[in-house]
């Protein structure tokens, strides 16, 4: 499993605290904690980008990895 930097990054400046992040995540993980939208349970995460779409004022960021394949792959 990938570390905490590959979770959706929740920008709590620009949260509006509107909660349809909230409303959309099929596994809640996501919450409102103090007013703002939070990840309250990352393991749940399967970055379906539900929510980094749905928010009106961009504050949700799902960064990606993008991973180079090896020789290797050039033969199958």
């Amino acid at each position: 499993m990938y570390g905490p930097e590959w979770l959706p990054q929740i920008d709590r400046k620009a949260c509006t605290g509107c909660g349809e992040c909230v409303a959309v995540c099929p596994v809640s993980a996501l919450g409102i904690v103090d007013g703002k939208a939070a990840l309250v349970d990352p393991q749940a995460c399967t970055y379906c980008t539900l929510c980094e779409n749905i928010c009106p004022v961009s504050a949700i960021e799902l960064p990606y990895l993008i991973v180079k394949a090896g020789p290797e792959a050039d033969r199958a």
